[in-house]
């Protein structure tokens, strides 16, 4: 695993527990609103987080936190990413892990084997706008898989979106909540412009909190599940 760093702390990032968050390095989308740019450009000289380090953070917090957020970066590109699971579960951590949706096989087998508490997979935009958005030709239908595994499975999940008014509509959303099987958690969240993949949109601003709740309003009229989010969006 190529881990960059980890918040010691977060209480927002794993629904109902006190966690810790990994960030790993490297992804395959080059969405331009990323707010962790440094993780999808980092070189292979790239300062990381050694994994002996960040066990002993979690062995010295056992009893303490008792849940792990996996995000990044893409955490299913990493192959160790299976093995690296299961030596967070075997501390008796919980593990959330976040995703692109990119790859389904590696996604597929965590669900397989039980080994995921919670995922949260990142749908990034409509089907006619799927590869412009990410970059990678392939999105869509490596994402519409996932969602599909994501569906089917007894684990908790959730399906997310950042949107922002220079590249999403409230009929992008729509076309959005389309795409997502019913009885699934959506979450909306905000464009919050910290640091971006493109530099043009550091300047950027989120949609004013009353043209979210519209948008929310109207979407809802499809998609009864949607939620959204209070922390700024990636």
């Amino acid at each position: 695993m190529r881990l960059a760093h980890y918040e010691p702390l977060s209480l927002s990032d794993f629904p109902g527990r006190l966690a810790t968050t990994v960030f790993t390095v490297g992804c395959n989308f080059t969405c331009p609103y990323c707010h962790n740019p440094e993780l999808v450009t980092a070189m292979e000289d790239t300062p990381q987080l050694t994994e002996d380090a960040f066990f002993a953070f979690l062995e010295r917090r056992r009893g303490k936190l008792n849940g792990v957020c996996i995000t990044g970066g893409e955490p299913t590109l990493h192959a160790d990413l299976a093995g690296f699971v299961g030596r967070i579960r075997a501390l008796g951590y919980a593990v959330k892990l976040d995703t692109n949706g990119s790859n389904p096989e590696t996604l597929g087998h965590l669900l397989e084997t039980g080994s995921l508490d919670y995922v949260a997979m990142d749908v990034k935009a409509p089907p006619s706008r799927y590869s412009d958005v990410t970059g990678n030709p392939y999105a869509l239908v490596l994402a519409e898989t996932s969602i599909r595994l994501l569906a089917q499975c007894d684990t908790v999940h959730e399906y997310r979106t950042t949107i922002l008014p220079l590249l999403f509509s409230e009929v992008d959303v729509d076309n959005i909540a389309r795409m997502l099987p019913p009885g699934s958690r959506y979450v909306i969240q905000n464009f919050v412009p910290t640091k971006t993949l493109d530099p043009n949109l550091l300047h950027a601003r989120g949609f004013e909190p009353g043209d979210l709740e519209t948008i929310a309003d109207h979407t809802r009229l499809l998609y009864p599940l949607l939620h959204i989010s209070t922390r700024g969006g990636i």
